[in-house]
């Protein structure tokens, strides 16, 4: 499977990602500073990072004049671009590892290959010099074209409208460019890995669904493609399964909710309704209950396991049990089910909303409503997901339909802080 080809638009920055250049801007950095300060100034490549590629661009402004008492940033800026330029004309460059070899392979297969970079064309058009298979790449996008420079994304924003219904890959190796390319969603992102740059690892744990390569090498990176849409496709079959799982219970949903509407409307005004369940449907019930009381409707959570341990007492005559299981033979609710019915000397009316049928909460249940077997999310289908989320919606159903009328006054009588109370 090569995942490779199945991109349409190669996008790759430049100092760095595609040309090993970055020793010389730090170079001209250096005898820039030296020539200026007229004293011999070397810069580190550590601190030439640190300080030149941070997202702020003021921050190399501000260590230019806290370290070397530099004002007129414009001048020093133009000084390091004319001796970038000597050394890029009086030095052999060279391409980042494997890259001459991969571009040549996108051009053998009719692969549209572009360059964004904060480079000028004065630069680009000497490397091109130097190497004439730069001429085969298809678009430079040099900063002359662009308001905004890296890290801001407006380069990456303008290949992407340039390519619309193009799939688009983008290869980059400092903070400010990913930072760039990141925030173009339509883009994979790649990561050209140095162990020796500074900010490596902050790009690795501050961005999300990047590959990361050492190399242009075809056969990892496509291994590395396999990987990142795989991990994309669990993500979509997670989606894909809650909408379905949703659309299948759709009619059994509305059955319940208007349903149950209609138990509650017909109760004892002075009645309690309790919601509850075991292990995450209890979490789920907990929710629930605050978004009843939300809409002024006496339903509180009830802890199950604790029932038998002196809390039955809280129940009295006509008060209403909701409880949800997926299975229906949950242990702890057959017992408290059986214990109301059959020994608890109250009348409590008890709902189950389950998705199995035949179920041994269905026949000690008063009123018992069945979802269709639902599938969970993951690959095992055993993790309370799916399920939670259906059971949460349907019981969130209940009390906006209970409550329909409710008027904007009257929710914000009993939510009058935060950002709902504000509005």
């Amino acid at each position: 499977m090569n995942k490779i080809l199945e991109y349409d638009v190669f996008i790759f920055d430049f100092d760095g990602t595609i040309m090993d250049t970055e020793f010389y801007h730090c170079l001209a950095w250096s005898n820039a500073l030296s020539e200026y300060k007229n004293k011999e100034i070397n810069l580190t490549s550590f601190v030439y990072q640190e300080n030149f590629h941070k997202l702020d661009k003021n921050h190399s402004k501000n260590f230019l004049k806290t370290n070397y008492n530099i004002i007129d940033y414009d001048s020093i800026y133009k000084l390091k671009q004319e001796h970038y330029l000597i050394l890029i004309k009086s030095n052999k460059l060279f391409f980042m590892n494997n890259f001459e070899n991969f571009l040549n392979y996108l051009i053998e297969n009719n692969k549209i290959t572009v360059v964004v970079t904060n480079t000028s064309v004065k630069s680009i058009e000497i490397f091109k010099t130097q190497y004439p298979i730069l001429n085969n790449i298809s678009k430079f996008y040099t900063k002359e074209l662009f308001i905004n420079k890296k890290p801001h994304p407006e380069c990456y924003i303008k290949v992407s409208n340039d390519y619309k219904n193009l799939k688009k890959i983008g290869f980059e190796d400092s903070l400010v460019g990913m930072n760039a390319l990141h925030q173009v969603k339509n883009i994979t992102p790649i990561l050209i890995y140095d162990n020796n740059y500074y900010y490596s690892e902050y790009i690795l744990n501050n961005y999300t669904n990047i590959i990361k390569l050492t190399n242009y090498n075809l056969n990892i990176l496509n291994d590395e493609l396999i990987k990142f849409n795989n991990n994309y496709d669990i993500i979509d079959n997670i989606l894909n399964n809650n909408i379905i799982e949703l659309q299948k219970n759709y009619n059994n949903m509305k059955n319940a909710i208007l349903h149950i509407t209609t138990i509650l409307k017909n109760r004892d005004s002075d009645c309690n309704i309790y919601l509850s369940g075991m292990g995450k449907s209890g979490y789920v019930c907990k929710k629930s209950a605050s978004t009843w009381q939300s809409l002024s409707i006496k339903c509180s959570y009830i802890d199950l396991p604790n029932l038998p341990h002196g809390d039955f007492g809280i129940f009295r005559n006509n008060d209403i049990l909701i409880l949800i299981s997926n299975s229906g033979n949950t242990d702890e609710i057959i017992y408290i089910l059986n214990y109301i019915k059959n020994v608890l000397n109250k009348k409590i009316i008890t709902i189950s909303i389950i998705a199995n049928k035949n179920s041994m909460m269905e026949k000690l249940s008063d009123y018992t409503f069945i979802l269709k077997n639902i599938k969970e999310a993951d690959i095992i289908n055993m993790t309370p997901s799916t399920s939670s989320l259906l059971f949460m919606a349907l019981l969130d159903g209940i009390s906006i339909n209970l409550q329909k009328d409710i008027t904007k006054d009257e929710f914000k009588l009993y939510h009058p802080c935060g950002s709902l109370g504000k509005k």
